[in-house]
């Protein structure tokens, strides 16, 4: 076969590619539709790695099969952002502590019409133990867990607003849960402001206290940012805030 006729082939396979790829989005939107009726999570990651594996291994020539893999990866994940804009997704606050996602997020739940949850309160509410008392008896790793285990259940109500506690983006796996199932939000605040306001509550704030909390704003800081879709200042009124969020949402979440 000359180099001609190969490409004829090739120009006629990918024709082929291309309309079936149409036809699975247009399958991808409906499912879309059926998700936001019956307020299923968004990406289901169980079945589009079991996809992916499928057609690995329905690969007949071995050699080809980490390409077919990365094709199918490719393609779920087109077909994951496709869906993403067919519908209405959960709003996840993430930020320090007393950067005022709690109360950011109380206003603009009520302003789109969503429920509010606060994750700690969830939590403590689902455990009967406070986070201190958690951290405490249970542990860490157990915390982050009781976080993963409580948005995997939150994301199968109706799209809601969800303030997240500040340590919630440490943790990798309740991340790509957040980020294929809604919008996160960096609600982001001047440390120095925060500090003022913890004075106000727990005076006198120690210098341990004090380094401690610039230590982790500086550690965090950059987490938050890679993990936000959108990035917020909560320096002015909380209607101010508010108004930023919504103007900063696509349209289908207004």
């Amino acid at each position: 076969m000359d180099i001609k006729e190969a490409r004829k082939q090739i120009d006629s396979i990918d024709t082929v590619l291309v309309g079936e790829f149409e036809k699975r989005l247009s399958l991808i939107k409906e499912i879309g539709k059926y998700k936001d009726e019956h307020h299923l999570p968004l990406v289901d990651e169980e079945r589009d790695a079991s996809i992916i594996a499928m057609h690995r291994s329905n690969c007949k020539d071995e050699s080809l099969a980490n390409y077919v893999e990365n094709y199918m990866k490719t393609i779920v994940s087109m077909s994951n952002d496709y869906l993403k804009q067919n519908m209405h997704k959960h709003i996840f606050l993430i930020g320090m502590p007393g950067a005022g996602k709690t109360t950011v997020g109380k206003v603009l739940a009520k302003e789109l019409g969503r429920d509010f949850f606060d994750l700690d309160q969830t939590i403590q509410d689902k455990v009967g133990k406070s986070v201190q008392n958690i951290y405490i008896h249970d542990g860490k790793d157990a915390f982050t867990e009781y976080e993963y285990t409580t948005i995997k259940e939150l994301i199968h109500n109706k799209p809601s607003v969800i303030a997240t506690g500040g340590g919630t983006v440490t943790y990798d796996k309740t991340v790509n849960l957040m980020r294929n199932n809604g919008l996160v939000v960096f609600v982001n605040r001047d440390v120095n402001h925060i500090l003022d306001d913890l004075d106000l509550e727990i005076r006198p704030l120690v210098k341990e206290s004090i380094e401690y909390i610039f230590n982790v704003y500086e550690e965090r800081y950059p987490l938050y940012e890679e993990v936000a879709h959108i990035k917020i200042g909560n320096e002015g009124s909380i209607t101010d805030a508010v108004q930023e969020i919504i103007e900063a949402l696509p349209n289908t979440e207004k």
